[in-house]
């Protein structure tokens, strides 16, 4: 303010030598204050009283922020007494913005008013005491977007908005500052997308007083509306507010006390020191204790969570959280779960009844143990275990866990991560007991299956969204093996999950798997090889399959509903045929060998079987007796058709025509 002084004072000369002469010209080379400057300033008085006045500056540079060609004109200027008026100035800037302002050159008190647009004023007044002076700037209904250019570089810029309130300071020896600020329709965003707000209606209230060439200050801020995400936190509401009390210097930023109130969610305690030379964070802390999980999740995690795998979650439980920050980046954090439950709505996961206390450290080893009373894996449920963790940074490594499924076990090998940031993996070995099969194909929703599952489990490997199996992958099932090579599955909990696969099956037992499809009773061994799978959300888009007889002896009959099942794939024909001839009398028929083939592409099964004939190919070809050979005569068939008939035949097993 000292700077506008010396224009007043120097309009104030002009204004006096005015009475002798029509006009004064006065020229200023520079002009410089604390955080002010201004140069090559030419002043023009014409007339006496009142006055036309008229000041250009070519540069002036306030805050950092600069500007050229500013121009103030007082087309009346009016001397009463020992004060300087200007009722209807204009300031050109170069947008014009009326302007007045009231000056006396006795007490050197300054009264500035600016009225950008009609119910906004910036009114900054300076007044002088015996050994101090108290500058004040009052604001009503002020655009937050007229304050851009002084915003701090790196913060999201301010988009709407306006502000009201008073600003106060003293620079008495113990010089003192105070604020009290509402904002209203406040809204913000920076070229990211991850930080922005809108309609924030919010009260600031601040108190500084300087000691030496410290200060010590306090603030509070009530939240009264609006949506803020900071990504990843998203806040919206009302009632929310934060205090803080700490310590300004020169070099450093101190917050003493602090204390954030997220209404419905909980108290947070911290404190932290921001090095301003270095222009970092060098240390903060930061504690919550019994927070609720639901809450927290619903008002803080979940609306920034939207198109990920947490984005429609169930949750349950409290916690306390304790964080550390040194030298800008997370250094500790000490996290305790009490009875949290978390389930996905859409019944991909569940974890139910999670206990206990996980330390972390940056640089340091932790050990933790977890306590988990159950939970669901794509609807499997799984039962109560142990998860013993120890952690370094991201590194997280778990030795041995026995994980109970149904009736069987799921054992997890030397689980461990590696990696930094988005090259983060982990991996992992292990193995399944046998699980009964009428157990797992219910829990899954499938038709009811007979016999044991149990799996020998490679390497798993997990990096960049991909789940990879380095080896084969070994189940025995149906009396037989089941081996999955190539094995990789993408985004494995996401919307469209993504697997491919090669797998080979040998020597599976025909009268168990067609007794759990309905399918009519086959007895014999098959082998199959399913190559270059492809599922999209678990659907196939692509595939080369073919179904055979297993080599050896072993009984090989048929049963006549199955044979007009399998009829019914390959197309009408052999049914048929049953029907006319004596054959319908027998309930079962010999058989040599059998097999089918499909080739999935684009949405049709180029279909086949054991060996080409004219009219089609065979599917079942006849062996003791009584014997019966089974046709296909379909080659090309919608993949969509294909199930259906799968459906009605395993459902209702009725002949398709």
């Amino acid at each position: 303010m000292q700077s506008l002084r010396v224009i007043c004072l120097a309009a104030g000369a002009l204004f006096g030598a005015c009475a002798a002469a029509q006009q004064i010209a006065l020229t200023i080379d520079r002009i410089d204050g604390p955080s002010f400057s201004a140069s090559k300033i030419t002043g023009v008085l014409r007339g006496s009283n009142p006055a036309a006045f008229d000041l250009e500056i070519a540069e002036a540079s306030i805050g950092g922020s600069a500007w050229r060609n500013v121009g103030i004109r007082c087309p009346e200027l009016r001397q009463e007494r020992d004060q300087l008026v200007c009722a209807q100035g204009m300031l050109e800037s170069p947008a014009k913005i009326p302007l007045s302002f009231r000056y006396s050159t006795l007490t050197k008190n300054l009264d500035l008013a600016l009225r950008p647009a009609a119910g906004e004023e910036w009114r900054l007044t300076l007044a002088s005491h015996a050994a101090s002076r108290t500058f004040a700037l009052v604001v009503n209904n002020g655009l937050i977007t007229r304050l851009a250019a002084w915003w701090p570089a790196g913060w999201p810029k301010p988009n709407a908005g306006n502000v009201s309130g008073k600003l106060v300071f003293s620079d008495e020896r113990d010089a003192q500052a105070g604020a009290e600020l509402a904002v209203a329709n406040f809204g913000f965003g920076d070229a990211s997308g991850l930080h922005a707000g809108e309609k924030i209606a919010a009260v600031l209230s601040l108190q500084a007083q300087r000691h030496g060439e410290q200060w010590r200050w306090q603030s509070k801020l009530t939240w009264r509306g609006g949506d803020v995400l900071w990504q990843p936190l998203f806040i919206g509401g009302s009632g929310h507010a934060l205090s803080v009390a700490g310590i300004l210097e020169a070099q450093r930023v101190a917050v003493e006390r602090g204390r954030l109130v997220l209404a419905g969610i909980g108290e947070f305690d911290f404190n932290a020191l921001y090095d301003r030379a270095a222009g970092k964070l060098s240390s903060a802390s930061l504690k919550s204790a019994n927070l609720d999980v639901a809450v927290l999740y619903d008002k803080l995690f979940k609306p920034a969570l939207q198109g990920t795998v947490l984005a429609d979650l169930r949750c349950e439980g409290r916690a306390d959280i304790a964080l550390e920050v040194k030298d800008g980046v997370l250094a500790a954090a000490d996290l305790v779960l009490k009875r949290v439950s978390i389930e996905d709505k859409g019944r991909r996961f569940a974890l139910f009844g999670l206990d206990g206390s996980l330390p972390w450290h940056r640089d340091q080893l932790t050990s933790a143990k977890l306590r988990l009373e159950g939970g669901e894996m794509l609807r499997v449920p799984f039962g109560a275990f142990d998860l013993p963790l120890e952690t370094r940074g991201i590194r997280v490594r778990m030795r041995d866990v026995r994980i109970p499924i149904l009736d069987g076990k799921l054992s997890v090998n030397d689980f461990a991560t590696s990696g930094e940031r988005e090259s983060w993996r982990w991996r992992f070995s292990g193995a399944i007991s046998p699980i009964s099969m009428r157990q797992l194909t219910t829990a899954l929703g499938l038709p009811v299956m007979h016999g044991l599952f149990s799996a020998v489990i490679p390497t798993v490997s997990y990096q960049q969204s991909t789940l990879k199996v380095d080896g084969a992958l070994l189940f025995k099932v149906f009396d037989g093996t089941i081996v999955a090579q190539n094995l990789a599955l993408e985004s494995p909990l996401g919307k469209v999950p993504r697997l491919t696969a090669d797998v080979d099956m040998r020597n599976l037992d025909l009268d168990l798997l067609t007794r759990t499809f309905s399918f009519g009773n086959i007895t014999g061994r098959i082998d199959a090889q399913v190559k270059a799978l492809e599922l999209v959300n678990w659907g196939p888009v692509h595939f080369d399959a073919r179904i055979a007889s297993s080599a050896g002896d072993y009984p090989r009959r048929i049963s006549q509903t199955a044979v007009q099942n399998i009829s019914a794939l390959g197309g009408a024909g052999a049914a048929s045929a049953i029907q006319r001839s004596f054959l319908r009398f027998f309930e079962t028929f010999g058989y040599s060998a059998l097999g089918l083939s499909c080739k999935l592409e684009f949405g049709v099964c180029r279909m086949g079987g054991i060996e080409n004939v004219p009219q089609g190919y065979v599917i079942v070809k006849g062996g003791g007796i009584p014997a019966i050979n089974v046709m296909g005569y379909n080659r090309n068939v919608g993949w969509r058709e294909l199930i259906e008939r799968l459906k009605r035949v395993t459902e209702g097993n009725v002949i398709v025509k």
